[in-house]
């Protein structure tokens, strides 16, 4: 009997290492592109901010060319989702206008302060969106089906 419950016990610690090794893999997936992709919003919001482009036409614009590449990386490098792109693209969608709204209504309330200081404006609204596509990506989007009992 003590045989049993000690491999009882190592299979639950090694389940255990397995699903804490799973989670760290995934938060350093979705912060490396996360990163990669606040990284390159901001350096492009700067850009199309300083050569003239209203913030909120800046952010539009630079939401088109950095969301198809961002959610396929997220998809299946950090979630590594099975879920079809049918399903999962929409809800990125909806998750990416969910985090965004705030940068939007931002830019459009104070783009005095943000032409003032783009690139601290900008660092800020990226990690606000991050945190919260974050939590809506894992619990919603990219949701794992829930094993069988």
């Amino acid at each position: 009997m003590l045989n049993v419950n000690l491999l009882d016990d190592l299979r639950r610690l090694r389940v255990r290492r397995v699903i804490a090794h799973e989670r760290v893999r995934e938060v350093f997936f979705f912060f490396l592109i996360g990163g990669t992709s606040a990284v390159l919003y901001t350096l492009l919001n700067v850009l199309f901010t300083r050569t003239g482009l209203r913030p909120s036409a800046s952010i539009a614009f630079t939401l088109i060319i950095l969301v198809p590449p961002t959610y396929l990386a997220q998809a299946r490098l950090t979630f590594r989702s099975a879920r079809e792109h049918r399903y999962a693209f929409p809800r990125y969608l909806g998750t990416q206008l969910f985090g965004n709204v705030f940068a939007l209504i931002a830019a459009e309330i104070i783009p005095e302060a943000i032409r003032a200081h783009p690139v601290a404006a900008y660092v800020i609204m990226a990690f606000a969106v991050a945190v919260t596509n974050y939590m809506f990506l894992k619990f919603w989007a990219f949701r794992r089906a829930p094993a069988a009992a």
